[in-house]
């Protein structure tokens, strides 16, 4: 039995139809089906759950890339991410998108529109602009190289020394002080670990450039909002873009709401193309009910 968990009625619809057509042995329920949670043998899922009720549980499949929500998962029960191409060219569209919006000042000038100011500034270029790139999985590399391919000088920072074509790369903490103390925009596309947990503190945001910019597209509790909101209102950070909080929905009362030069989406930047998640999922249940090794398989002690 695979179990979907999300209140997401038309996926429901699809992937119900579709496993039928992949898995047609595997019974497939979601939250409006009756079931016997110790029936469950595989999980599908963005949210945590308690898994206790799943005694006969054999893998967890993340309907993303990101898994940091599973850290109550029993640690003999395999965790799988999400791995979509499509969503991978999404997010560092996106990237693209709000590292040009910062370039050209776009949170200044919607809150000028809001107010009714006319106030142009000095257009600036990218051949001009250096970006910072925190975290070199498979999205951090296809921005850094489509930031790079525009112009931009592109250096990109992770926990181990990679080696990316026209990137300067550099890791470690002497790595990161480079690239806070060059860098004009930031982004971020770090996993969540207990290493990267509030990275985006006061104090890193006190060793940015004055005035720099800040892309958060990782995960909502790398940042904390208080020492964002800080350096926004006394004009250390320039501007923002903010896909991701702590808190989704963002509740009405939450101070991102009100950060100033600061555009938010609603976790928009990228999502998984349901056949893709179908294809990933059937293909590593076949692979599972035969003993093979499992695809996209999560390292639990490094969480990605």
């Amino acid at each position: 039995m695979l179990y979907f968990h999300s209140t997401d009625v038309e996926r429901q619809r699809i992937f119900r139809h579709a496993f039928a057509e992949k898995l047609p042995d595997l019974r497939f329920v979601t939250g409006e089906d009756a079931f016997d949670p110790a029936e469950v043998d595989y999980l599908f899922t963005w949210l945590p759950l308690d898994f206790s009720d799943f005694t006969r549980l054999k893998v967890v499949f993340s309907v993303s890339a990101g898994v940091d929500q599973f850290a109550a998962l029993p640690p003999h029960i395999p965790l799988v991410r999400m791995v979509d191409p499509n969503n991978v060219q999404k997010v560092s569209e996106y990237v693209l998108m709000a590292c040009l919006g910062l370039l050209r000042e776009l949170p200044t000038y919607v809150e000028g529109q809001a107010s009714h100011t006319w106030a142009p500034r000095l257009p600036k270029m990218l051949k001009d602009t250096t970006i910072g790139i925190l975290g070199l999985g498979e999205t951090g590399a296809t921005a850094s190289r489509m930031l790079h391919g525009l112009g931009a000088n592109v250096i990109g920072w992770s926990r181990s020394q990679k080696s990316i074509e026209g990137i300067r790369c550099v890791a470690g903490e002497a790595g990161l002080e480079t690239l806070l103390q060059q860098a004009q925009i930031i982004v971020c596309l770090l996993p969540l670990t207990a290493e990267t947990r509030g990275i985006l503190n006061a104090g890193f945001f006190a060793r940015m450039q004055d005035g720099a910019g800040l892309v958060q597209v990782g995960r909502g509790p790398h940042c904390v909002i208080e020492d964002l909101a800080a350096a926004l209102a006394s004009g250390k950070i320039g501007g923002a873009f903010m896909d991701v909080f702590d808190e989704e929905p963002l509740p009405a009362e939450h101070t991102g709401w009100n950060l100033p030069r600061t555009i938010i989406t609603p976790h928009v930047a990228g999502r998984i193309d349901n056949h893709q998640a179908v294809e990933n999922i059937a293909r590593n249940i076949k692979r599972h009910r035969n003993g093979e090794e499992l695809l996209w398989l999560v390292d639990r002690e490094r969480g990605y």
